[in-house]
């Protein structure tokens, strides 16, 4: 790895990973979504510790990060939220292919 510093958080979000493969046998079915943006989000904040974001990203975990808990208030807009995500991820892959 060219930064051991950042070994610990790797393995904190592969444990993280894992153990969410076995919660999602027994979650309820929109647990799953939750911890796969939470990831992405966690994925990201790992990126920002190494000085390897962007503004994208960064604008993008904070849009999760203040999005991902109304899983547990409301599911329609929680939906809403996955689908909006899906749009600005895809529109910036397709606008900054280079």
């Amino acid at each position: 790895m060219n930064n051991p510093g950042n070994k610990e958080a790797y393995y904190d979000l592969l444990g993280y990973v894992v153990s969410s493969a076995k919660e999602l046998v027994v979650d309820p079915k929109l647990y799953g979504p939750l911890r796969l943006v939470d990831t992405a989000s966690r994925l990201i904040g790992i990126l920002m510790e190494e000085g390897r974001s962007d503004d994208f990203l960064v604008s993008l975990k904070d849009y999760i990060d203040e999005n991902k808990h109304l899983v547990m208030t409301d599911e329609a807009e929680f939906i809403a939220f996955l689908n909006e995500l899906v749009v600005k991820v895809a529109e910036f892959t397709l606008n900054n292919n280079d």
